[in-house]
């Protein structure tokens, strides 16, 4: 007897992302073959087909497509080139090779947006030593913010700059960069957008906080502290630019509201986000079942939000590597509202994200109370076995 779902989903990247995204389907009997190059990848459990190769390698990918009916990918770090070249053989691949080889540099990221008359803040190329001085002179402020165009990751390849270190010629990048106006005092937004071949949706907008030393989410609540003029234009923006994009898939569209009221595109991520974990519980349809849906061709779920949502996530603390526990944890299971999501991941490392919790209330406010009553209580701390 078949399964009631005969397609099988090949997954590039075996990080919690891919996890999550198996994890959601468990109960429909869906089949997953994943590609990554860590041998203790957290995907490696629940694949079916687990290939142990690097992102880039072109030979495995191709072996992954053969025995894949449609491909997605969990991190944009992979080879697109490979992507394109099994697309024009007839492929599925989701989100399209044309949007990652957009989103895989920055610079052509925020040109697009420029083409496309999609609101993003001033920018200037810096293509090498030479080009700093005339850039920060077109950019607004004391201060930039710099961005490699290749490579950044999780809060990595991004620099604040004050323009007069600039001028000393102290440069935070030799490669290739774009170079924008900081933004002060503005607020970080999100809106999550599911499109498929008929429809887009969008779930409740998204306030994101950061640590400001890592650079990475540390809290994120939702609906966001936005009016309903500021939710809607939001909403509408992240649309017009995955309809640009021609998208289909779930993307995350992070914006800037600025202290004058202007909402500018920050960046897209073509794929499940840290700004949308607290859809697994909170909301109707998660953006890991959403993603499942698009990629076995079923109608999209709703969006709806059941409660108002914090997440916060678990991040290896800056003085431990290696084995750990979670302290804390009996205390906030007895916290209502309260999910835990551990990514299956051995060891501990400064900056790792290990895992995040979700905590749901009858409001924003009382959802981040008792989320911060529980950062208080759960820690990462070191074992030795």
């Amino acid at each position: 007897m078949k399964h009631p779902f005969n397609p099988v989903i090949g997954i590039l990247g075996g990080g919690q992302l891919g996890k999550m995204l198996i994890e959601s389907s468990m109960p429909w009997n869906v089949s997953y073959n994943v590609l990554d190059p860590d041998s203790e990848a957290p995907c490696k459990a629940y694949a079916s087909n687990f290939i142990h190769a690097g992102l880039k390698d072109k030979e495995a990918i191709k072996q992954l497509a053969k025995i894949s009916d449609v491909l997605t990918y969990e991190i944009e770090h992979v080879n697109v080139e490979v992507l394109q070249e099994l697309e024009a053989a007839g492929k599925t691949v989701i989100p399209s090779s044309g949007i990652l080889k957009i989103i895989q540099d920055k610079g052509l990221q925020k040109q697009f947006y420029k083409d496309h008359h999609l609101p993003t803040a001033d920018f200037a190329f810096v293509q090498s030593k030479a080009d700093w001085q005339s850039a920060i002179k077109e950019i607004k402020g004391e201060k930039v913010v710099a961005k490699l165009c290749k490579g950044g990751y999780d809060g990595k390849g991004v620099s604040i700059c004050n323009k007069s270190e600039i001028e000393k010629g102290v440069l935070p990048f030799d490669e290739p960069c774009i170079i924008e106006e900081f933004l002060a005092g503005s607020r970080e937004i999100s809106i999550m957008v599911a499109a498929n071949d008929y429809e887009t949706k969008t779930w409740p907008s998204i306030e994101m906080n950061f640590d400001p030393h890592l650079n990475l989410v540390d809290l994120i609540f939702s609906p966001g502290n936005l009016n309903e003029t500021e939710a809607r234009k939001a909403a509408d923006i992240a649309i017009s630019a995955i309809k640009a994009l021609n998208g289909k898939g779930v993307f995350a569209v992070e914006m800037f509201l600025t202290k004058g009221g202007e909402i500018l595109i920050n960046e897209i991520a073509p794929r499940p986000h840290n700004s949308g974990h607290h859809t697994i519980e909170a909301a109707v349809t998660s953006q890991y079942e959403q993603l499942n849906r698009i990629l076995l061709n079923l109608p999209l779920g709703s969006t709806e939000l059941i409660q108002p949502a914090v997440m916060v996530n678990l991040i290896g603390p800056a003085n431990i590597t290696g084995n750990y526990k979670l302290a804390g944890l009996d205390k906030a299971l007895k916290i209502g509202g309260f999910y835990l999501h551990l990514y299956k991941k051995n060891e501990t490392r400064p900056g790792r994200k290990m895992g995040h919790y979700t905590v749901m209330a009858d409001s924003v406010t009382e959802a981040i109370s008792n989320a911060l009553l529980i950062k208080d209580w759960l820690k990462i701390e070191s074992i030795d076995l």
